[in-house]
C-alpha cells in the first residue's frame, strides 16, 4: 500500500482529492516529489518534514506542484503534478 499525506490534498483533472505519495523505486524511494519548474522532468526528492515546511513558507501558493494520486490508489503510474490546494484543512489555493 502507498504511503500518502492525507493532510495536504490536491484537486486533479477529474475533481478528485489527491494526496503526496511517498516514492517506491529509484531515487525518490522513500521521498515525496515536487518541483517549482513548469515541466515534468525536474521533480526532486523531498521528506514529508520538508514537504510541510515549504508549504507553510507559502513556497507552492504560487508556483511549485507535488506529485499526487487519489486515495485508494495502488499503482503510481497515473500520478500527477498538482498544485496544493488544501493544507490541514485549510484552503491555500
Amino acid at each position: 500500500m502507498l504511503e500518502l499525506i492525507h493532510d495536504i490534498v490536491g484537486i486533479n483533472d477529474a475533481g478528485q482529492k489527491c494526496h503526496p505519495f511517498k516514492g517506491v523505486r529509484g531515487e525518490k524511494k522513500g521521498f515525496y516529489s515536487f518541483t517549482f519548474s513548469s515541466d515534468n522532468t525536474t521533480f526532486r526528492p523531498i521528506t514529508e518534514t520538508e514537504l510541510r515546511k515549504k508549504i507553510e513558507d507559502s513556497d507552492f501558493n504560487e508556483v511549485g506542484r507535488i506529485r499526487m494520486i487519489p486515495a485508494g490508489e495502488t499503482k503510481t503510474s497515473g500520478a500527477g503534478a498538482l498544485s496544493v490546494f488544501t493544507y490541514l484543512g485549510k484552503r491555500v489555493i
